[in-house]
């Protein structure tokens, strides 16, 4: 049974802000925490950041070892 009781726009309004305020949170403070907390973790952000790798990107055409990944892989196939 649907609920035909429509909550009002302040009420809508303040549950999207603490909703959103939330999501920030997980990301922004937990997340962060999370990595830091575990060995693992944070060795793989510390390496990321050393490399200058965005993990949030689609492509890595500027990061140096995609490009040598990419020479490696046609001297391999043009061997065969």
């Amino acid at each position: 049974m649907e609920s035909t009781i429509t909550k009002s726009l302040p009420q809508r309004l303040l549950i999207f802000f603490v909703t959103f305020g939330a999501a920030l949170v997980f990301v922004y403070v937990f997340l962060p925490y999370l990595t830091r907390s575990f060995d693992i973790l944070n060795s793989m952000s510390r390496y990321l950041d050393d490399n200058g790798i965005d993990p949030t990107r689609y492509y890595y055409t500027d990061v140096e070892q995609v490009q040598e990944a990419e020479e490696y892989l046609e001297s391999v196939l043009e061997e065969e």
